[in-house]
């Protein structure tokens, strides 16, 4: 017995250029059942998305659907006029985006958002709308006090659920989950995630998820299909592929992410044979501490953003900064980058540049020795220029080689980041380019002034899975070869716990501990840092709920 609720057969799409059409799926099948989580996986640009919108009926222009059939309980998605297409929209199908700051309106509040979805595809309106919003608010754990908030006064996990709810206004019988914690730091993420099943269990609905990450997504889908170059390479049950999968590809995605918890894999990044970084700092943070005004112009409230916060980093050594979404990592990088001045407290460069703290213009000296490579590649490149202007400059900016000699040097600093030839991607524009060759470019643009410090503000957090290793391979060679200190800034535990030498834990703006990476990944004492790594292993989902049912119990007993 056939128990689909969804089929794609022999879907196809191209995307119509001046030249010839650029296909961007090709014959890909599936069926999604009742009740089911079916997982689509795949990299940038893999046709995953492509996928989703054909189902949804959103594809823009160029693109086009070339070939196959959709259909969900038997009706042809493909061949219905737009207003049947909005009949299906919200009622009988949802999705749940992946940036959830970009799919609210930052101009309505939560409950004009919600009652909007309610009077456009149904008849909810006035107190009936008002009561519907509350019970959807409930529903995923938000206070209904929440409910007259604009998105930004919202943190990014509320802000997600808040998208969840609207997606389940209708109790749409389908959700597709489009990298719906991408953004988010890992304890939010599987909060988040483990709410979803929850809802599923509780609601019935069936959920198409949509990710990059396979590793995530073999904790809790039932079946998982993996794309690569618009095609389809491997479908099977999730414990199918979790023991290994046939596909070579499927391998490669599998063993692309190392674990932040178990014994410590051999050989995933290069190591220094000496890890004696000597006696005297490169960097000494001192009590630093930063707050921001967020209302008011005569008495504005403050909000403090780092509190006191001491360390240092020795020459040739990676210190990995780790913490959820506001733990005041991102801060701490711009403040050592003098990107902004601290509220208070020292930076010392080499026992020197104490004035760097406080000053209005930052020495340049200081800006040559402490360069930084930050988050999203595509948003630090200047769309409009090669990417030969954005390492010539800084070069020519410091003096540091002749108008003759920039290109060669260019040349040399790319292929040493394995953007080779370097001579051809020196010509290149940022769009031109893949995000890994992008955040590549980033890093040789830093290492091409031969800094000593640099600050990697979650540097691999907008790349696929499969390129994270790559990168971060880059900045291993990096430090062994001229000796670079690195500040690692992450979300990520397994990343840290793979490159850095030592982990300092940030929650709210302060230290929660400190050590040895490996140290602090085996043995760490602080709950907090316990949360992470549990969050951050495999069977969190197992561990999620056997504490969930624990607390329930114990409220039972009082």
């Amino acid at each position: 017995m056939n128990n689909s609720i969804l089929s794609i057969n022999n879907l196809s799409t191209s995307y119509i250029t001046t030249g010839d059409p650029v296909q961007a799926v090709q014959d890909v099948s599936f069926d999604i059942h009742q009740g089911e989580i079916f997982g689509l996986v795949g990299e940038s640009g893999s046709g995953k998305s492509t996928v989703v919108q054909a189902i949804l009926r959103t594809l823009p222009p160029p693109a086009v659907i070339t070939g196959g059939t959709i259909t969900i309980y038997d009706k042809d998605i493909l061949s219905l006029s737009p207003d049947e297409v909005m009949s299906y929209r919200w009622k009988q199908i949802s999705i749940v985006m992946q940036s959830a700051l970009n799919a609210l309106n930052p101009v309505l509040t939560v409950r004009e958002q919600i009652e909007d979805v309610l009077k456009e595809h149904s008849n909810l309106m006035g107190k009936a709308s008002n009561d519907r919003a509350k019970e959807l608010l409930s529903m995923i754990d938000i206070d209904v006090s929440w409910l007259d908030s604009y998105p930004h006064q919202l943190s990014g996990g509320m802000r997600q659920r808040v998208v969840i709810a609207i997606a389940l206004a209708l109790m749409p019988k389908i959700i597709i989950m489009d990298e719906p914690t991408t953004a988010l730091d890992v304890i939010v993420e599987r909060e988040i995630l483990a709410k979803i099943i929850e809802l599923r269990e509780e609601l019935g609905f069936t959920i198409l998820f949509i990710t990059h990450d396979l590793n995530l997504l073999l904790e809790f889908a039932d079946r998982v299909a993996i794309m690569k170059n618009g095609r389809l390479v491997e479908l099977d049950k999730s414990q199918n592929i979790r023991s290994g999968g046939k596909h070579e590809y499927t391998q490669k995605l599998i063993g692309s992410v190392p674990a932040a918890s178990g014994p410590r894999k051999k050989g995933l990044l290069s190591r220094p044979d000496n890890k004696d970084f000597g006696e005297h700092p490169l960097l000494d943070v001192q009590n630093m501490s930063k707050s921001f005004p967020v209302s008011g112009f005569f008495k504005p409230k403050l909000i403090d953003a780092v509190k006191s916060v001491s360390f240092q980093v020795f020459p040739g050594e990676v210190v990995g900064l780790v913490g959820e979404s506001g733990s005041g990592k991102s801060t701490i990088a711009k403040l050592i980058a003098r990107l902004i001045r601290p509220t208070s407290g020292d930076l010392f460069l080499k026992g020197l540049n104490k004035k760097v703290s406080d000053a209005r213009r930052v020495p340049l000296e200081y800006r040559k020795q402490v360069q930084m490579v930050f988050q999203d590649p595509f948003g630090s490149l200047n769309s409009i220029h090669t990417v030969y202007h954005h390492l010539a400059r800084p070069l020519l900016r410091h003096q540091l080689r002749s108008h003759e000699e920039v290109f060669a040097y260019i040349v040399e600093i790319l292929e040493t980041v394995g953007l080779v030839p370097g001579d051809a991607f020196a010509k290149k524009f940022p769009h031109e380019m893949s995000g890994g060759e992008r955040q590549r470019v980033a890093i040789a643009r830093a290492l091409s002034l031969e800094p000593e410090l640099i600050v990697a503000d979650e540097p691999t957090s907008m790349l696929d899975v499969s390129i994270r290793m790559e990168i971060l391979e880059i900045l291993a060679q990096m430090r062994i070869k001229k000796n670079l200190a690195i500040i690692f800034i992450t979300h990520d535990l397994a990343s840290a716990r793979y490159l850095a030498d030592r982990i300092i834990v940030l929650q709210h703006g302060s230290i929660v501990e400190q050590g040895q990476a490996e140290d602090l990944i085996q043995s760490p004492r602080k709950e907090y840092t316990k949360q992470l790594v549990k969050a951050a292993s495999p069977g969190w989902l197992d561990a999620l709920s056997l504490n969930e049912k624990t607390k329930e119990k114990d409220n039972n007993n009082v």
